[in-house]
């Protein structure tokens, strides 16, 4: 028998040290580590000044102390003026602690906590590896360009990627997992396809609570914020017929790739896939339980990418961090050595690809970030159907061994 199933199970189900490397591979790992958290806090100084979308945040919550509207009369939607509110209403509420607060100070607040949401995402997420892959690990997270403007920017997405997977570590306790759920997509809209996930992997308690929860919960905003809840179905609307991407993207350079991205197959690919990894990925991941938690990440990492313009928001990168951690895993564990490195480069090349960066109208990064998504769709897959191919080899093999 391998040494594969000889080696201690996490709480995940994962044989976190199945994978044994020389000690140097980990002393190096050290070294880069440090260097890429050094790295990564001088990139994030580089983005001052800080807290640009949580300004829209504050004065929201200002505007409510005040009593006056929340809402623009005519919302610009999804990329507004600066400071313009896009969320339900009740979202606002909690930044009425930060609202007294000189700004510096409340951007210093807003900062650490992201900050340390962004740290208990990454222990989460690290932690199950084998011991000498996490300083790889660790500096691949630190220094992430997506959550370096996440945490810069001071927007929801880390928040909303933490809700989600408690939400996931609670699945067995529907009414704490779909309270939870509800309130990552009352947060943001971008984990709604994760409901489809939930019900093709036979969750169903879970969606009931989530739905039952959602529908209390905008019924009470309604009631609650009756003045201002008309104002949030205005912005709802603006969201649904809003052409900012097809105008950006037709206004791009070079023409011959944003051509690429504006054509039928470029606007629908991505949304179909966020359709398909939530329902097909849900149906698999009822059928083989052990591998519900990768597929779970697989729907999440494409969860933002139901509209087309979610891809020109690179912190929505942030989303594929569990999916890029538990590929890694995967790939480590297997024992096809060649399988092993092709897909530990592939998340590589993924991880790399999504962090390219350019002019405004460059769109040349957008269809970098569009391969990286599509590298490490295939990636996650791969390494699902090959960990299976050497489930099938070791029974098959285990009575000649005996």
């Amino acid at each position: 028998m391998r040494r594969l199933y000889l080696a201690p199970i996490d709480s995940q189900g994962v044989k976190a040290e199945a994978a044994h490397h020389p000690r140097l591979v980990w002393a190096v790992g050290v070294i880069v580590m440090v260097l890429a958290g050094l790295a990564g806090l001088g990139v994030l100084l580089v983005k001052q000044p800080f807290g640009f979308d949580l300004w829209a945040y504050v004065f929201a919550a200002r505007h409510l102390l005040a009593g006056e509207p929340l809402y623009s009369a005519e919302p610009k939607m999804p990329a507004g003026p600066f400071g313009e509110y896009h969320y339900a209403p009740i979202v606002a509420v909690p930044f009425a602690l930060l609202a007294p607060l000189p700004f510096w100070l409340a951007v210093a607040v807003w900062v650490g906590l992201n900050t340390g949401i962004a740290g208990a995402i990454g222990v989460h997420l690290i932690r199950p590896l084998p011991r000498d892959a996490r300083p790889w690990a660790v500096a691949a997270f630190v220094l992430f360009l997506p959550t370096i403007l996440e945490i810069s920017l001071g927007n929801l997405n880390l928040l909303t990627v933490g809700l989600c997977l408690v939400a996931w570590s609670q699945r067995r306790r529907a009414p704490a997992a779909g309270t939870i759920l509800a309130i990552a997509i009352g947060v943001k809209l971008l984990p709604l396809t994760l409901v489809l996930f939930y019900l093709a992997s036979g969750r169903y308690r879970v969606v009931a609570w989530t739905v039952a929860v959602g529908i209390v919960g905008l019924l009470a905003t309604a009631i609650a914020f009756a003045r201002d809840f008309p104002g949030y179905i205005t912005v709802l609307m603006a969201l649904k017929d809003s052409h900012w991407d097809t105008d950006f993207i037709a206004n791009a350079r070079p023409a011959e790739v944003a051509a690429i991205l504006g054509s039928p197959v470029g606007r629908w690919l991505l949304p179909f896939t966020a359709l398909a990894t939530a329902t097909l990925g849900g149906l698999a991941a009822r059928r083989t339980p052990r591998d519900e938690t990768h597929l779970h990440h697989l729907a999440l990492a494409f969860a933002p990418y139901l509209a087309l313009f979610s891809l020109l928001w690179i912190p929505y990168l942030v989303f594929s961090l569990p999916l890029l951690a538990s590929t890694f895993r995967k790939a480590l564990l297997l024992s096809q050595g060649q399988a092993r490195r092709v897909l530990i480069a592939s998340v590589t090349l993924s991880w790399l690809l999504m962090q390219v960066v350019g002019a405004e109208e460059d769109v040349r990064p957008l269809v970098a970030h569009l391969l990286g998504l599509l590298v490490l769709l295939a990636a996650a897959v791969a390494v699902v159907l090959v960990a299976r191919r050497d489930d099938t080899t070791d029974t098959v093999a285990a009575p000649v061994a005996a």
